[in-house]
């Protein structure tokens, strides 16, 4: 049996009951991580009152320390735990005995698979902000009033004199790139698992579905290293964020690492990713459309 092209209309239904199915789980984190930041508000005004006794306060300052701590780890954790749904989910749903049902709705290939990106995207593009502003919050605040300021410019003054380090601005500009380029890298990953699990499900491969997911993922993801170290070969487009908060941006010629003395942030293999992904998505619908076997 295989996916059918259906008539629009039920799409926006998809939508939401995919939705509703992954936010019983994933919704719980959010939860968990708007209570501690109100336990770090809590503390923070116990900490900054003037009529409460020094012992609550210095207990009001660990509990803070505690909350700041668990925030990031949650956030983070959120990011694996969306992950998990794309993958439990995308198989549960269409290649379990409840894909019968899910290739029976009216919708098409491209609105099965559609759904699954769109409500799943949505989540791990969520989860990342939830982590990137958790973690770039309460990072600061702890500099700011753990650490301390002068104590933060003391280290910057220390690292200027000891040679030609780049500012506390850079140094956050190249660890955010660092983390939007795994978030391509994961979407690419899961862009993978997809396809690899769509087509161990075709018939010549269903008997041994497992070997056979596990093999195309590794022959799919070697393909997408390859395209992309080519691609990188061809032309190697660079950016560089400057100490007036200003973008440039160039190309590297082979061997190059620097660009006017300063570290590039590669930009082509980001796109390459993005660019095979767009691939990978109607290579997996058309398979889902003409290939696959429910069992």
């Amino acid at each position: 049996m295989t996916g059918t092209s259906k008539p629009k209309g039920k799409f926006l239904m998809l939508l939401k009951n995919d939705f509703l199915a992954s936010a019983r789980v994933i919704s719980l984190f959010y939860i968990a991580l708007i209570i501690l930041f109100g336990i770090f508000g809590i503390c923070n005004l116990i900490g900054g009152s003037d009529s409460i006794n020094m012992e609550l306060i210095e207990k009001a300052t660990s509990v803070r320390n505690v909350s700041i701590a668990l925030s990031i780890v949650v956030s983070f954790l959120l990011i694996f735990v969306t992950f998990f749904f794309v993958v439990y989910d995308f198989f549960k749903s269409l290649f379990s005995p409840q894909g019968y049902l899910s290739f029976t709705l009216p919708v098409s290939s491209n609105q099965l698979l559609g759904s699954k990106v769109i409500v799943y995207g949505g989540w791990m593009l969520l989860s990342y902000a939830a982590f990137m502003l958790t973690s770039v919050y309460l990072m600061n605040y702890t500099a700011n009033e753990v650490v301390g300021r002068d104590k933060i410019s003391l280290i910057e003054s220390l690292l200027t004199m000891l040679g030609d380090f780049p500012s506390t601005t850079q140094i956050i500009a190249y660890l955010v790139y660092m983390v939007l380029m795994f978030f391509v890298i994961f979407l690419s990953f899961v862009s993978i698992v997809y396809f690899s699990i769509t087509v161990s499900h075709i018939r010549q491969l269903q008997k041994h579905s497992v070997i056979a997911s596990i093999v195309v993922f590794f022959i799919t993801a070697l393909v997408f290293l390859w395209i992309s170290f080519k691609m990188t070969d061809i032309v190697n487009f660079v950016m560089v964020f400057n100490e007036d908060k200003t973008l440039s941006f160039g190309i590297l010629s082979e061997n190059e690492y620097l660009v006017g003395n300063k570290l590039g942030m590669e930009v082509t293999p980001g796109f390459a990713f993005l660019g095979l992904d767009i691939i990978m998505f109607f290579a997996t619908s058309y398979i889902m459309h003409k290939k696959v076997n429910l069992k």
